[in-house]
Formats: C-alpha cells, structure tokens, sequence
C-alpha cells in the first residue's frame, strides 16, 4: 500500500499531461499531396473555338531557321466555311522590318488534337500536331523539314493561362541533336470573332 501511495502523484501528472496534450489543436495538415484539398481551380475546355479571334503577342527569342528573331504584332485565326482556322501573323521585328506569316489548324475534338500548317517568314512550312488531352496545354511537336543543308524540328508548349491570354515556349532541334530553347512568346486576347 505504501508502494502505491509514492506512485498516485505520478499517475496524476501522467493523466493531467495526456489530458492537456489532447486538448491542443491538432498538428496542421500537409498541403498539396495531404489531406487538404485544394479548391477547384477554373480551366479552359479543349476546343479550336479558344484561339478563334484576334491576338497580340510579343516573342523573345533567337533567330533561326524558323525565327526572325524577337519581334511583336497580332495573330488572328478565323473559321473558314470547312471547319478549319485559316490564321495570319502580322507584326514587327526588332529593327522595325515587318514580317507576315500564314497558315491553318485543324482541330480533331474526338482525340484532342490540333494539327497547324504554318508558312514562316524564314520561308519554311512546319507541320505540327498538338495533343491538348490536358486543359492546362498543348504539347506539340513539328515534323523534321529541311532549311538549306540543316533538318529542322520544332517543340512547342502552349500553356492555357485563361481565356485571354497564353503563352509558348519553343524549343529547336537542328539535324536530330538535342532540342534547345528557341525563345517564347506571351498572347493576350484582343477580340473574339464569335
């Protein structure tokens, strides 16, 4: 009995501390990957009709066999009576020549593709196909074409910022080495032609 009565203060601290760190409030949870969720975030539905209307953009890069270098203007895609997009680029490069580039993209809804022909002012036509199985981009990728002794292929990722604005980044690759960073560009809605 005397054994006992040494230990009840000990049992009485050992339950008023369990008592009190029950009480706290719990740790905070992780965020991302744990248990909070994060609230639903605003995307843009996969469609050609996103880029049908007028753009202003502005591209920072290098030249290349595919690039004048950087340089600014507008970019327009309209619908033509087929479904397609005919587009034109239309703007200034650094120094103040203008250049003109012209071209269409077709849009598949069924797989989430979009295929663009473009005719540079460098006086390439790049063929590209476009997966936008995600909402937030489009990764897209050129054919190889030849630009004088050189084969060219282009990377593209166009990523969907909101309905007014997106932005690309281009990557290069020159005679099948690794792809590098060819410049980017930043679009901002002007109008929409709907």
């Amino acid at each position: 009995m005397m054994r006992l009565r040494q230990f009840v203060p000990l049992l009485i601290a050992v339950a008023m501390l369990t008592t009190t760190v029950m009480a706290q409030d719990p740790p905070p949870q992780p965020v991302g990957r744990g248990r909070r969720v994060s609230p639903p975030q605003p995307q843009q539905p996969q469609t050609d009709e996103y880029f049908v209307g007028a753009w202003t953009f502005t591209w920072i890069g290098r030249e290349s066999p595919v690039s004048v270098g950087p340089r600014a203007g507008t970019l327009t895609y309209l619908r033509k009576s087929t479904g397609a997009l005919d587009l034109r680029a239309e703007g200034k490069i650094d120094g103040g020549a203008a250049f003109t580039e012209t071209g269409s993209a077709v849009w598949n809804a069924d797989k989430k593709t979009i295929a663009w022909v473009e005719r540079l002012s460098t006086g390439l036509e790049l063929r590209s196909a476009g997966d936008w199985s995600s909402p937030i981009g489009i990764r897209a990728e050129s054919e190889p074409v030849k630009a004088g002794s050189q084969t060219v292929r282009v990377r593209r990722l166009y990523s969907i910022l909101s309905p007014q604005s997106y932005m690309v980044t281009e990557e290069i690759s020159l005679n099948g080495g690794p792809f590098q960073r060819l410049g980017n560009g930043r679009f901002h809605r002007v109008y929409s032609a709907k």
